[in-house]
């Protein structure tokens, strides 16, 4: 558990709570988004989380990030090493569309060289839909993914079980994150954070519902 990143996630909106749909049709208690962490200290903070778990799992050259949520992910994690802790990198991130004039292509960044490592950062894991995605894109380019380095896991089902785990089945590529959701539930369940009590007895209830219907 990491209480520091829980509580960095509700102080700046990036955790929230309330009836969401999510991109898989689920309907959830709570919802994640680093997207909102557009100020130059949270993200700041948020390299540093991400940073430092790329650290603790083993560093690549390249930080890949996903459009859109996983560009500014990339880019500050990729300073975050650079910078803070001293290790020599490069971001990566894709175009939704293929440019096709100027400096064509689909990538931005520093592509891969045939067999280099990569690590994939993104916010959230679901059931993992994007991530294959961009694992084949950049097996497309001849990289290697070393791992998958998320911020919230969620916890959920795949086709048949855990999702995360058939993630890692399918592709070999580990997955690390910093925070898992159940873990954020039980550290703010009746907690008061700068006067506020964000996980009542009512939304647990919600979430342990939520769990029991699509958690694993």
């Amino acid at each position: 558990m990491n209480p520091e990143f829980i509580e960095f996630l509700v102080k700046e909106n990036a955790l929230r709570f309330g009836d969401f749909t999510l991109k898989s049709g689920r309907k959830s208690p709570y919802f994640v988004n680093t997207g909102v962490i557009c100020t130059g200290s949270g993200l700041h903070k948020l390299a540093e989380f991400f940073s430092e778990k790329i650290l603790e799992t083993g560093t690549a050259p390249i930080i890949y990030g996903p459009a859109y949520k996983g560009i500014p992910l990339a880019v500050a994690a990729s300073i975050s090493l650079s910078e803070a802790h001293s290790f020599p990198n490069s971001w990566l991130f894709n175009r939704k569309e293929t440019k096709t004039h100027g400096d064509a292509g689909a990538f931005v960044g520093k592509l891969p060289k045939e067999g280099e490592e990569v690590i994939l950062v993104d916010d959230v894991f679901t059931t993992g839909g994007t991530k294959y995605e961009s694992v084949k894109l950049l097996e497309g380019l001849g990289a290697k993914v070393k791992s998958l380095v998320i911020g919230v896991n969620r916890e959920e089902k795949g086709e048949e079980k855990n999702a995360v785990e058939e993630f890692v089945e399918k592709t070999g590529i580990p997955v690390h994150s910093i925070a898992k959701i159940s873990d954020c539930f039980e550290y703010l369940k009746g907690k008061e954070i700068d006067g506020k009590v964000y996980v009542t007895d009512e939304l647990y209830s919600a979430f342990q519902k939520y769990r029991d219907d699509y958690g694993s």
